[in-house]
């Protein structure tokens, strides 16, 4: 557009300059005048030939400037748009912190008692021991679950269950700890205690307790062990025995609790279930005030069934 007007400007600039020049001539009458008429026409000419190529090839420029405009915009919609997604990134540290919170188990509480379980079957016994006294003999006889084994006898301890011969095993008498050795089993039940109240020093008594809980690990490191809490007796027993009190016996089972916690073992109360409310043995539970009749022998029982741990 510029460049039109240039040569308009100039095709003008020249017509009035050759009228001017004209007028001059006409006065001096010289031969220059018929020139200039000459020239005239001609520069109009080319100042017309000038604007019309500049309005056709203009045009033409801007139609193709257009064109290309659009062919690129048409490319650019076709190009497939890549979302670039960035995922969070999460520290080697966090992913640690993940991974060991889904692996980690709450520990179990060895503490406190065996808590209530649903009821197994009597087939959870069949790999079981129970070592105890002769409480433990009467249970057996009265209430024995499944095909386990009880190696029991009157007024074992936990001193003498370690050396005491008092099972037959392959027509031979070994100790408790003897038998256990030559049986395959993953439970054992331990009821020991109620002898050993008489005893002068109660550390001695957890001492011994805690050299028969490793004796057994030494057998059988995978095996669950299970220790009893003493069974209280009659309220006429423990006010007239010498050694036997339901107050003594509430003090070792607080010992034996204890010491459950400190070895990991679990610790079954099952005292709970046969002491009254002022935590005697009932006086129609038992022939002597101590060794249980046969429906407390299966209450004893139905307490292992439902306080189990997988």
């Amino acid at each position: 557009m510029a460049g039109a007007s240039v040569a308009m400007a100039a095709g003008v600039s020249a017509f009035y300059y050759i009228c001017l020049r004209d007028t001059a001539d006409r006065r001096a009458g010289t031969m220059q005048m018929k020139l200039r008429y000459i020239w005239i026409p001609v520069i109009l000419i080319i100042t017309a030939g000038l604007c019309c190529s500049y309005f056709v090839f203009g045009k033409q420029s801007q139609q193709q400037a257009a064109k290309q405009m659009q062919v690129k915009a048409m490319k650019e919609l076709q190009e497939p748009v890549i979302e670039i997604i960035q995922e969070p990134v999460t520290s080697e540290i966090q992913q640690e912190e993940t991974e060991a919170s889904e692996s980690t188990e709450v520990p179990y509480d060895y503490f406190n008692p065996v808590p209530v379980s649903e009821a197994v079957e009597d087939s959870y016994f069949d790999d079981a021991v129970f070592i105890g006294d002769s409480r433990t003999e009467g249970f057996f006889l009265n209430a024995g679950p499944g095909d386990s084994r009880a190696y029991a006898y009157r007024g074992l301890t936990v001193e003498t269950v370690m050396t005491k011969p008092v099972v037959y095993q392959d027509g031979v008498k070994c100790s408790a700890i003897d038998a256990l050795r030559a049986t395959s089993f993953s439970k054992v039940y331990i009821m020991l205690g109620i002898n050993e109240i008489g005893w002068v020093y109660s550390d001695v008594f957890i001492e011994k307790y805690v050299a028969l809980i490793d004796e057994i690990r030494s057998i059988n490191p995978d095996a669950k062990i299970y220790l009893q809490s003493i069974l209280p007796v009659s309220e006429s027993v423990s006010t007239t025995h010498s050694y036997i009190k339901n107050d003594k016996i509430q003090e070792y089972n607080a010992l034996i609790q204890q010491m459950a916690g400190e070895q990991g073992v679990y610790y079954l109360n099952v005292a709970e279930v046969m002491a009254s409310e002022q935590g005697a043995l009932p006086e129609d539970a038992a022939f002597d005030g101590i060794h249980l009749k046969r429906e407390y022998c299966e209450a004893w029982l139905e307490y292992l069934r439902i306080h189990t741990v997988p």
